[in-house]
């Protein structure tokens, strides 16, 4: 089975310790969940396991071939339909020539309700998407591309209700056909909900989860919030 594997890394800022003896792991076929409070270093994280910081990266090992990282800030040039911005995705993310079709064939099978809304921004144009449908589309496309692991950066944030739905959606279907998908978030309850487990960043180490339950417990509280917040709160060793 394909996985990623990352043990004991060490990272610091000057006089700023980000992770220390740090071990996490992703299998294929698995959706694994990122939780952090700002600044914890979820971000760092990502750019380390895609090799954006190479000479910080040892300890990560990988069988994946076909990654792909979706940011959490995304930009698209105002003159643009949806539809370009597709070409260009297409274009620099995948190895093979992926038609709106193909990705529209792929999305319906794991949620036939989004089709009609996929199309219609397919031809608006980006300044008249809101940031909320510009992350959506970005998802789902990517999710289109056959990779085998999807790294997204807080996918939901600014999203709305209703995208946020299809867009758990579509990585439970696209986790279901073996793809590994690792999310992070500062929402505890979608993550608990819809992830296979969880980390938590606390202490300068990836704390393991299986389950929301789990997690109030070990932080002896009676809320995820209140967990996540007494997690965030703990200093480091």
């Amino acid at each position: 089975m394909k996985s990623l594997s990352v043990n004991n890394i060490c990272f610091s800022y000057p006089n700023r310790p980000i992770f220390v003896n740090a071990s996490i792991s992703v299998e294929a076929g698995s959706i694994v969940g990122l939780l952090g409070p700002n600044g914890s270093g979820k971000t760092t994280f990502f750019d380390m396991i895609c090799g954006l910081l190479n000479d910080r990266n040892l300890g990560v090992n990988s069988t994946f071939k076909h990654p792909l990282y979706l940011t959490q800030s995304l930009t698209t040039p105002h003159t643009l339909r949806m539809s370009d911005v597709f070409k260009l995705i297409t274009t620099l993310c995948s190895s093979k020539n992926i038609s709106q079709q193909c990705a529209i064939d792929k999305l319906r099978a794991w949620s036939p309700e989004i089709i009609d809304r996929y199309k219609a921004l397919w031809n608006k144009k980006s300044t008249l998407c809101s940031y909320g449908e510009k992350r959506w589309f970005f998802t789902l496309t990517l999710l289109a591309l056959s990779a085998d692991l999807v790294i997204l950066d807080e996918p939901s944030a600014g999203v709305d209700p209703e995208f946020r739905h299809y867009i758990w959606k579509c990585l439970t279907g696209a986790a279901r056909e073996g793809v590994a998908i690792l999310v992070s978030s500062h929402n505890i309850e979608e993550v608990s909900a819809h992830c296979d487990r969880f980390y938590m960043i606390s202490e300068c180490t990836f704390k393991p989860f299986q389950s929301g339950a789990e997690f109030i417990s070990h932080y002896e509280t009676d809320s995820l919030d209140e967990a996540f917040i007494r997690a965030a709160t703990t200093s480091a060793p």
